[in-house]
């Protein structure tokens, strides 16, 4: 079944998902699979020593033993010159963040059957054009040409406004908290009588107001941090004793940092979570409470509320005015996250209307911008297929329209009205219409001008009178000096 691929490329962590078509329908949007027991993996590249080619939850595996051949943080590097070490070489960073786009799209390929007809990647809100092109340009080399690139933020609206109305004219404000930051974006929803690349089905078009407000904090990462402070202090020494030079050591710490994300993410729904610890001396579990993360996370997590209203502030809106705030990004399932946000909107509201504006956070918040890098696919390929069909069908009609009018000039009559009627009883026949009678031009006779003989006459007399004069006078001069002599003369 034909497919297109939408795949979010963040700091950290990459996800993905698809929307089928089932003949002229698209279905939803859905999550695909990258990892063994997740749908996001790590966003990590790395290399074996015969030469395959690691990615994902290999790569960040390979890490914890051979850290030389593996890259983690090239999307973050992506704009700067200087090439990342791997596996023994030095690749430049879009090198490697569309690297890792072509291994999404090869793990869909696979399973699917096919290639994806058009692929969406949605990147980092403060990527500025110098970015976004090194990226289309490492893509192209690779092949993949049909791609679309786009903010998460726009991404993440328009996942919403597949499964939520938003009328035309309003707006709302989307926070997202990756693994290495945080932004809050406006962005509202209009109208376009066409159709064309980046419109919906219906002409459907989001626009960003106002400027992306950007912080390192909060971040996954700092919120990692956190659990993993609390296990030391559970743990005393043990965890600062490891030997970083140890493969062991490093394999145990890189495992203990996937359970402190684990437990972050479960705390956001239970009230305490289990924390596994494996050492090579030792295991142990330790129970985390909620109440005790959520005093440690709060000051990272009031952060994102100032950003929501600065962006709020940028794009000239009254806090009432927004439809929505849509949060996203994994840590955006901690429930005091969307407590401090209502918070906030209360405080500005003076509590009137603040229920008017609901925060939405989804069930799964890390696949969010995947989703609507997909649905944001599907609506290029339709507005692509769109313009094709209409060029198509103008073609066909000039060609038709030409080739009657030839011949309705050549018999003298009307065809395209005779062949549009040619099966009605209403249309007169042929042969009975009079024809069309013959037009007679006459030539049209122009006078040439008068002759002007006498003037001829005259120019032409003057002429000989002049050749006699100069003869008669070359006769006179010639016998002027023999002149016979006369009788009676001295």
């Amino acid at each position: 079944m034909p497919y297109v691929l939408g795949v979010h490329l963040g700091a950290t962590s990459t996800s993905a998902a698809v929307v089928a078509r089932d003949g002229g329908q698209w279905a939803p949007a859905a999550p695909f699979p990258l990892g063994h027991s997740r749908a996001v993996v790590p966003t990590a590249l790395g290399r074996s020593p015969d030469g395959s080619r690691l990615a994902g939850e290999a790569a960040a595996s390979r890490a914890a033993e051979s850290p030389e051949w593996v890259s983690t943080d090239f999307v973050a590097e992506l704009g700067q010159d200087t090439p990342l070490p791997l596996g023994g070489e030095l690749v430049a960073p879009p090198r490697l963040a569309a690297g890792m786009v072509e291994w999404v799209a090869d793990q869909v390929a696979n399973r699917r059957g096919a290639p994806a007809e058009h692929i969406a990647v949605a990147h980092s809100a403060t990527w500025g054009t110098h970015r976004i092109h090194q990226l289309r340009r490492a893509l192209a080399e690779l092949g993949l040409t049909d791609v679309t690139l786009l903010p998460e933020p726009l991404a993440v609206a328009t996942d919403y406004i597949a499964r939520q109305p938003l009328p035309a004219g309003a707006s709302i404000v989307v926070g997202n908290v990756g693994g290495s930051g945080a932004d809050a974006t406006v962005l509202r929803r209009r109208e376009s009588n066409r159709k064309d690349e980046g419109a919906g089905e219906h002409g459907t078009e989001l626009e960003l107001r106002g400027v992306t407000v950007h912080g390192p904090r909060p971040a996954g990462r700092d919120l990692d941090d956190l659990i993993l402070g609390q296990l030391r202090d559970e743990l005393g020494g043990a965890l600062s004793e490891l030997d970083p030079t140890d493969p062991r050591n490093r394999a145990a710490a890189a495992r203990i940092r996937e359970e402190c994300t684990r437990a972050r993410e479960e705390l956001s729904t239970r009230d305490t979570a289990g924390v596994s610890v494996v050492l090579p001396r030792f295991s142990r579990e330790i129970q985390l409470a909620r109440v005790r993360y959520e005093q440690l996370a709060r000051p990272h997590l009031e952060l994102l509320p100032e950003k929501l209203s600065q962006a709020v502030q940028s794009a000239s809106l009254s806090p009432g005015e927004p439809e929505a705030v849509v949060l996203a990004g994994g840590p955006a399932r901690t429930p005091l996250l969307r407590e401090l946000v209502q918070q906030r909107l209360r405080e500005q509201l003076s509590g009137k209307d603040a229920e008017a504006v609901p925060v939405r956070v989804d069930g799964f918040p890390e696949l969010v911008a995947a989703r609507g890098a997909a649905c944001r696919a599907a609506e290029v390929l339709a507005a692509a297929t769109d313009r094709a069909a209409a060029r198509a069908e103008t073609s066909v009609l000039l060609r038709v329209d030409d080739s009657v009018d030839q011949q309705a000039v050549e018999h003298g009559y009307d065809l395209l009205e005779e062949r549009s009627g040619a099966d009605s009883e209403a249309t007169p026949d042929r042969s009975a219409r009079p024809l069309r009678p013959p037009v007679e031009v006459e030539p049209l006779h122009i006078e040439p001008p008068p002759k002007r003989k006498a003037f001829k006459i005259v120019k032409l007399s003057l002429a000989a009178i002049l050749i006699i004069l100069g003869l008669v006078m070359t006769f006179v001069q010639g016998f002027g000096g023999q002149q016979p002599a006369l009788p009676g003369l001295l």
